[in-house]
C-alpha cells in the first residue's frame, strides 16, 4: 500500500466527514405548540426543522432543548405561552430566560427570535389581557440579550382587541390566510443572514393594506 494512496484515502475521508457534519446542522429551527406545528402542513419554510408539538409549553421545550442545540442552528424561532397563559407570568418568563441562557451557553452563534403570543377570540378559558402582559415581559426579556430579537406578531393579527376572526378556525388556531400573514412577517428573519439583522427590530414591516387575504 503506497503512501500516496493512504494520503488520498485520508483526504477523501476528511471531506466526507466534513460534508456529513455540515448536513447534521440545521440552519433554522421552529419551536412551539400546535400553532407552530401547523407549518408542517402549509408547504412553507421547507428547509426549516420544525420541532413544534401539540400541547407543548416552555417547560417541555426547556427539557428537550439538548436535541435542538445538538443541531447548532443559525436561528431558533420560538412561539410559546398560550398553553400556560393561566400560569404565573413570572414562571413562564423565568423559563423563557433559562431557554435563552441555555442557547447562549451551548450554541452561542445561534440567534433567537421570540415571537409574541397571538391574540385569541371567543375563548373564555384564555385571556387577551394576560397575553398582552406576557408579550410585554417577553419584549423586555429579549432586550437584555444581544442575540435575542422580539418579533411582534400580535399587533398584526388583531381586529380590535382580539384575534381577527377571518384568520382563525376556532379562535386560536390559524387558517391558511393566518399562516400567509405570519410568513410575510417572519420570512425576512428566516432567510436573512444573522450578521445583517440589527437590534432593536420588533418587526413592524407591514401596513394594513399589505395584509394577505384570509382563506
Amino acid at each position: 500500500m503506497s503512501r500516496e494512496w493512504c494520503v488520498r484515502v485520508c483526504v477523501v475521508a476528511l471531506v466526507f466527514f466534513a460534508v456529513c457534519s455540515g448536513r447534521a446542522n440545521a440552519t433554522v429551527v421552529f419551536l412551539g405548540s400546535s400553532q407552530t406545528a401547523g407549518w408542517k402542513y402549509m408547504g412553507c419554510f421547507k428547509d426549516v426543522v420544525n420541532k413544534a408539538a401539540v400541547s407543548n409549553n416552555t417547560s417541555k421545550i426547556l427539557s428537550s432543548l439538548n436535541s435542538v442545540l445538538d443541531l447548532h442552528p443559525d436561528k431558533i424561532f420560538i412561539l410559546e405561552g398560550i398553553n400556560e397563559i393561566h400560569s404565573d407570568m413570572s414562571v413562564i418568563l423565568e423559563r423563557y430566560g433559562k431557554i435563552v441562557d441555555r442557547v447562549n451557553r451551548d450554541s452561542p452563534q445561534t440567534m433567537i427570535f421570540v415571537q409574541s403570543v397571538l391574540p385569541v377570540v371567543n375563548r373564555k378559558d384564555l385571556s387577551n389581557e394576560k397575553i398582552v402582559e406576557l408579550n410585554k415581559g417577553l419584549q423586555a426579556l429579549c432586550g437584555r440579550y444581544q442575540n435575542c430579537i422580539y418579533v411582534d406578531l400580535h399587533s398584526h393579527f388583531l381586529a380590535g382587541d382580539t384575534l381577527n376572526k377571518e384568520l382563525t378556525s376556532d379562535g386560536v388556531h390559524l387558517k391558511p390566510g393566518g399562516y400567509r400573514l405570519w410568513q410575510s412577517l417572519i420570512e425576512y428573519y428566516v432567510t436573512e443572514q444573522n450578521d445583517r439583522i440589527v437590534k432593536p427590530d420588533t418587526l413592524a414591516r407591514l401596513v394594513p393594506g399589505d395584509m394577505p387575504r384570509a382563506n
